[in-house]
Order: C-alpha cells, then sequence, then structure tokens
C-alpha cells in the first residue's frame, strides 16, 4: 500500500522506499493509500509494515472502514524502540468488524503515540494473509477468550444462585467489625473474610472464624477491624459464610452495610440552588478566578490516582503511611489540588472527583504502574485499575484513602470531595478504562471492586459521599469495535451485582452529548426516541434518563439514585459569530429541559476552554484558546438568573432554533 495523507507529524521521502516521520505536537497520525482492489478482508488478515525508531514510541493505534463508511478502532499494538527494521503488525481477525472490501476509500489509520519531535522510519505497508505462527496466536486467543467467557458465566451463575444462609449486615466501627447473620439449616460455620483483589466468586472458602448460630439460626460475631497478620484494614472487605469442614459456600458475599459512632464525620450533603457546573476545571490558585463569575454550584476534577501515590521513593514524593506500609505521594500534585479545592469550597461548590489510571507503557509494552490492570491493552488512554494481586490492590486503596481523608470536608483540611467518578465512559471501556476485549459481567465485575473500595473508603470520612458510574449517550445502541459496551445493559447488570452483595449508594454520571459532537444543533438530533429502547440519550430526550432511573429496581432506600451530567457540551464549528450562537442556542435549550428534571442534580459544562488541537478540532469551550469570552460565557453566565440578560439570550437562542434550513 501507497503512504497517504497524514496530520500533526512532518513526513519526508528515504532511502529505500522509506518515508521519514517527525512527530509534532497534537494527534500525529497518517492514512495509508487506498487498497488494491484484489484486497479479501476473509483472505488477508494481517496489517504489517516495518518501522525503525532508535528512540521508540508508546504504541500505534489501528483504525478501518467497514462496509457501511464508518470508522472503528481495531485496537493499539506496542511500538518499542528499534535499531533495526523491525515489522509492525495487526492482527485484523481479532476485531469483530471487517474492514471494507472494494470500498472506493478503503484505507487505514494509524495514530502515533510518542513525544513530540520523535521521529522514526517506516516502510512496506500491506495486506496480508497469516503465516503459520500466527494462525496458532489465534488458537491461544480463543482459548483466552473461551476462559474469560467461562468465568463470566460463573460471575452470572454467582448472582442467580441462592444461598441456604445469609449475612444481614456488617457493621464498621472505630476498632472491630460486627457481622450478624442467619443460617439455620447449617451447624457449623465459618465466617470469611474477603480482600478487594479477590473476586467474590473465585474467592476459597477456607480459614476465617468460627460462627455458632442460636437455635433460631441467627449469630452475630465480632472481629478486629485491622488484620492481624497484614494489618489491612478489613473495612474495605466482604464477608460471606462457608460450612466448616467441607469448604462449601453457604451463603453470598456482603460488603459493610453500617457505620458506628465515631465514623463518617458529621457533615450535612452539599446542596446548592442550581444544577450549572463546569467539567474538567483549571487549576485555580486565584480566589478571584474568572469562572466564578459564572455563577456554577458544581464542578468536576479529574485525578490520576498511579501518578498520585508510588510505593517507592521518588524525587517530589513526600513518605506516608498506611495500612503498616510506607507510600509516597506526590508532593505538587497534592499541593495543586489543596489551593484549587479550598477556593472552590471557599465558594460552597459541590467537587466531584473522576478517579482514572494512567495506561503508559515502558518500552517492552509492560505498564508504568502496577494500578495498571495487567489485562489492559495498550490503546487505552485510561485503564481499569488492577484489582487481581495484593500489592497493586493495597496501593490503589491507599491512594483512595489519602483523597478522602484529607478532602473530607474538616475544619483543618483543604476542601471537601464526597462525589467520585468511576472512571470514564466505562462502556466505551477500550479507549477510556481499558481492561481488554472483555464480556459484560466480567467487565463489571472488576468495576465494581474498585467502585466498592471507593465508597466503603469515602464513608469512613464522609457519610455522604457517593459513587457514580461513568457512561456515554450510547444507550441501547453499541459502539463499534471491541471494548465496547449497551450502556443500558451495564446499569441494568451493576444494579444486580450491587443488591446481589448488599446495595450502596451509587449513582450515574451521564455524558448526554448532541448526536453529532461537531453539530451544535442537538434540537435536530435523529436516531432518537423517548422510551427506554432509543439508540442515544441527548440532550434532545435527556428525560429519558430519570425516568428510567425511577423504576423501582433502581431505587435507593425508596429514591431515586443521583443523576450527575458530568461531561457534555456544544461546539462552535467556527468561531463565527452564527456559529457560537448555535452553540449559546444550546446551553439555553438544555436547561430549560433541565428546570423540570429536579432528578439531574448537575451539569458540567464541558468545556471552559477550547482546545481544537487536542480533542480533533472540536470547540466546545466557553472561551477560545486564547482566553477570549464567546457567546456561550454571556450565555451560561445568566443561565439560572431571571436577569433581563437571560431573557434577551432566550430570545436569541429561539431565534436561532427556529431558523429555516
Amino acid at each position: 500500500m501507497t503512504w497517504g495523507p497524514h496530520k500533526d507529524l512532518k513526513a519526508k521521502p528515504a532511502e529505500g522506499g522509506a518515508i521519514e516521520i517527525t512527530l509534532e505536537a497534537g494527534d500525529p497520525h497518517f492514512w495509508t493509500g487506498v487498497v488494491p482492489k484484489q484486497f479479501d478482508p476473509v483472505k488477508h488478515r494481517v496489517f504489517e509494515m516495518e518501522y525503525f525508531a532508535p528512540s521508540g514510541m508508546e504504541s500505534a493505534i489501528l483504525r478501518f472502514r467497514i462496509a457501511n463508511g464508518d470508522m472503528v478502532i481495531a485496537g493499539s499494538e506496542a511500538m518499542p524502540l528499534s535499531e533495526t527494521w523491525q515489522p509492525w503488525t495487526f492482527d485484523l481477525s481479532r476485531v469483530p468488524e471487517k474492514p471494507a472490501a472494494n470500498h472506493p476509500e478503503m484505507r487505514f489509520h494509524i495514530a502515533l503515540n510518542g513525544k513530540a519531535g520523535s521521529v522514526m522510519r517506516i516502510r512496506n505497508l500491506r495486506v496480508r494473509e497469516m503465516n503459520a505462527a500466527e494462525l496458532q496466536q489465534v488458537a491461544n486467543r480463543e482459548q483466552i477468550k473461551a476462559a474469560r467467557l467461562a468465568d463470566d458465566e460463573r460471575i452470572r451463575e454467582y448472582l442467580d444462585h441462592q444461598w441456604p444462609a445469609r449475612i444481614e449486615s456488617v457493621e464498621i466501627s472505630v476498632q472491630e467489625i460486627t457481622v450478624q447473620g442467619m443460617c439455620s439449616s447449617v451447624a457449623r460455620l465459618r465466617l470469611i473474610g474477603i480482600a478487594p483483589e479477590t473476586a467474590s466468586h473465585l474467592a476459597k472458602a477456607s480459614g476465617g472464624e468460627e460462627v455458632k448460630p442460636d437455635a433460631a439460626g441467627h449469630f452475630k460475631l465480632s472481629l478486629p477491624r485491622q488484620d492481624p497478620t497484614t494489618q489491612r484494614d478489613r473495612a474495605l472487605w466482604r464477608w460471606r459464610l462457608a460450612e466448616a469442614g467441607s469448604e462449601t459456600w453457604v451463603s453470598s458475599a456482603e460488603w459493610p452495610t453500617k457505620l458506628g459512632e465515631g465514623l463518617g464525620g458529621k457533615l450535612p450533603r452539599m446542596m446548592v440552588k442550581h444544577q450549572k457546573g463546569l467539567g474538567g476545571v483549571p487549576p485555580i490558585h486565584d480566589a478571584n478566578h474568572e469562572i466564578f463569575q459564572l455563577g456554577i454550584g458544581h464542578v468536576t476534577l479529574n485525578m490520576v490516582v498511579n501518578a498520585l501515590l508510588r510505593d517507592k521513593a521518588a524525587p517530589g514524593h513526600a513518605e506516608w503511611k498506611c495500612d503498616g506500609r510506607t507510600y509516597y505521594y506526590n508532593e505538587s500534585m497534592i499541593r495543586g489540588t489543596d489551593v484549587t479545592l479550598r477556593n472552590l469550597h471557599d465558594k460552597g461548590i459541590i467537587v466531584s472527583c473522576i478517579l482514572l489510571v494512567g495506561n503508559h507503557r515502558h518500552a517492552d509494552g509492560t505498564p508504568h504502574s502496577v494500578m495498571t490492570h495487567p489485562e489492559a491493552e495498550a490503546r487505552g488512554i485510561y485503564a481499569m485499575p488492577n484489582l487481581t494481586q495484593e500489592e497493586a490492590a493495597r496501593l490503589y486503596a491507599a491512594a483512595i484513602r489519602l483523597l478522602a481523608e484529607r478532602y473530607d470536608g474538616g475544619a483543618d483540611h483543604p476542601g471537601r470531595i464526597n462525589q467520585w467518578i468511576l472512571h470514564n465512559e466505562i462502556d466505551q471501556a477500550g479507549t477510556w478504562t481499558n481492561m481488554g476485549d472483555q464480556p459484560l459481567a466480567r467487565h463489571l465485575e472488576a468495576y465494581m471492586r474498585s467502585a466498592r473500595v471507593v465508597h466503603h473508603t469515602a464513608q469512613l470520612f464522609d457519610r455522604q459521599s457517593r459513587v457514580f458510574m461513568s457512561l456515554t449517550h450510547h444507550w441501547t445502541k453499541q459502539s463499534s469495535g471491541t471494548g465496547t459496551y449497551v450502556v443500558r445493559d451495564m446499569i441494568e447488570l451493576f444494579a444486580r451485582m450491587a443488591r446481589a452483595e448488599g446495595d450502596f449508594e451509587w449513582g450515574v454520571a451521564y455524558h448526554p452529548y448532541p448526536r453529532d459532537l461537531r453539530n451544535p444543533d442537538t434540537w435536530k438530533d435523529t436516531e432518537l426516541t423517548t422510551d427506554f429502547d432509543t439508540h442515544y440519550i441527548t440532550p434532545k430526550n435527556i428525560e429519558v434518563l430519570p425516568a428510567f432511573m425511577k423504576q423501582e429496581r433502581f431505587l435507593y432506600q425508596g429514591k431515586p439514585r443521583g443523576i450527575l451530567l458530568s461531561e457534555q457540551g456544544f461546539n462552535s464549528p467556527t468561531l463565527s459569530e452564527p456559529d457560537q450562537k448555535r452553540q449559546a442556542a444550546g446551553l439555553v435549550y438544555v436547561f430549560r429541559k433541565l428546570k423540570s428534571l429536579p432528578e439531574i442534580e448537575a451539569y458540567h459544562l464541558h468545556r471552559y476552554q477550547d482546545a481544537p488541537a487536542g480533542e480533533g478540532g472540536l470547540r466546545l469551550g466557553i472561551i477560545t484558546e486564547t482566553g477570549e469570552h464567546k457567546v456561550g460565557w454571556d450565555v451560561y453566565r445568566e443561565i439560572g438568573t431571571g436577569s433581563e440578560a437571560e431573557k434577551k439570550f432566550e430570545e436569541m437562542a429561539e431565534g436561532v432554533m427556529t431558523k429555516p434550513e
């Protein structure tokens, strides 16, 4: 195949038919030329090119066009340093969708992840048949897939199983854990604690403490909160019953259900007058920062936890002890967060922290951090936390504790975080919460344990804290490619998993962008209905989400769960006045709808400032990249004020929305 269009890189011919590439800032990528007519996607299942990169790249991401014209992400592969010509190959057969055959614009797209200024050469781009070794790799991959599917089935069987015994409550006090339950059919029981790094359906029914039910089958047992062997805080553990002597489980697991005196603080839940908020706020070092002119009551704050805390000493990191271990926190991150949260807290603004786990790689493809899930693929921007190993689970739990303890809103603490969003767009996991290509229950089981670690840690310091699952506007229409899921199915299964092991107060952090992110005219969105089978939920039919969540099976203690609109906004295709007014009209339109939807607690506008270079040309901000206020700034400032200016902007928006085509 030939070389094609490119962006954010310099390309020039080199010896032997090669192309020399120098990466630039932005999103460096290139296209191949149109594939030859003899390309057969059934037969030609390997994309290959040779590369020479003495300094290496992090990885490369391959995309291709499918029969309906859409582009799909095939996946990514590491691109380690190479001081001689090396092949970079991608197995196309592992992607459910096949590349288009006989399509006039069938090209491959390669995005390069590396530092600006990095230089590499490529040559001999082609698609070909598999060799014998690659055919064997496909067989191995099928074995992994089968094992994951079998594990997924075991998770579902665990959820469906009817157990003869049950744990009714797990109360956490300052020094003890008290477990109460019921079992009338088994005389001798053992109570076994399960740490966060172990899935309930895989835990071994051995060890634990002997339990002796009374004549009616009831029991109550107290045990030290700190594990005497490992010094771990067992407030984050589940508890489960097994029959003594047979190592057979007789109950499902139960996470903590109650907090005793002296835990969780006494602060009330924060309340504000309006849903208006801002997403991904910049560092706020000035108490008079201009964002406070907007009258916002909500913000989101991104926190990459593996950058916050590490298990080995490093420059710029201070020592901190937790659960008998010594860790090291990033001093500059903590200082910056302290100042930002103090300024937000002084303004009475509710902070929702988005917890992210980085997925950066060494030259050999291994993750930088033990917190990154071992099954995560290199293509993911962020990863699922690693709750498969004790050391990784302890490090992750320690990072959450550092944040929850420091930002509990106490009088001598910098501020308050009591809403925790996990992690980012889990239905688009291949990109944003990568754990590899997993069946749904297996993906959500790992996610649930992460949510439980955060919830039960945060509750120890602020009993008003809640966790929220992060989801996109793809309601019932699954995106193309691997590592994607149906949002409605995820909510249903997550709720079922929560009920199975002791329900808790989780909510939904939704991202209802317009149907087409580039088009701000959301009032014209298509492929939408107002029932629960709609393909998408956007501002045009946003009422579907709270209606769905008000169904009885989703209520928590008889009340609807919290809903945050935690990332969405409207693009101004250009900086022309008409396009800026279209963006502003979108803001007016969505807040008209939110007036009648009190279940939606917050609308976090994405974003404060345009960043077209980093967001594929989108201009979602209300100030330009050079800091100039757009029309959207003035409109957003007035929304919810009842001012004369707000009324005039309403009229302006009406004119935009009713303008003839």
